[in-house]
């Protein structure tokens, strides 16, 4: 089942039952699956990608929510936060781009940006955050291609169905 955002936040409060008193630190790692926008050049990414999601966004794409200290789950889930389908986050994570990167727009332009679900990971110290990151690029399981803008004429190539995220033919909202 998917967290809550006010689930989400009294997880991230509280921080690991486990080591409250041993440690000082209310450090959880989340795990997420959100979108990321990747500028491209000719097909290839080019300057510095850009997280795409808000916050209700990484609550909705958590799969998992650990102690950063002793690593243990606070929270686990398993169907695909996109269409809710089972063992979704394992496909996500292992499988291949299915939505190839095009290398020009209709209009003969070569800039283009792309949005793509990646794995990604945030340290929560109880309301405070880092940065996200994701270790994955276009080339890596896990990286999932649904939407390509030409930054000239602005012409969307977008995928919805089978889900972007996990190839389930569930409707996807």
């Amino acid at each position: 089942m998917p967290l809550s955002e006010e689930a989400f936040t009294a997880l991230v409060d509280a921080g690991c039952l486990a080591c409250q008193g041993k440690s000082q630190s209310k450090k959880v790692a989340v795990k997420a699956l959100v979108a990321q926008r990747i500028p491209l050049h000719a097909g290839e990414p080019y300057g510095r990608p850009s997280w795409g999601y808000k916050g209700e966004d990484l609550v909705r794409g958590t799969y998992r929510v650990a102690c950063e200290v002793c690593e243990t789950g606070l929270f686990e889930a398993t169907a695909c936060p996109r269409c809710d389908s089972a063992d979704g986050v394992e496909r996500a994570l292992n499988d291949e781009n299915t939505f190839p990167l095009p290398r020009a727009c209709r209009c003969g332009s070569e800039l283009l940006v792309a949005t793509a679900f990646v794995p990604a990971f945030v340290t929560y110290e109880g309301a405070r955050a880092e940065k996200a990151r994701t270790r994955t690029s276009p080339e890596d399981p896990g990286f999932h291609a649904f939407r390509v803008e030409c930054t000239s004429c602005h012409t969307v190539e977008e995928r919805r169905n089978p889900c972007p995220l996990c190839g389930s033919t569930v409707a996807t909202p």
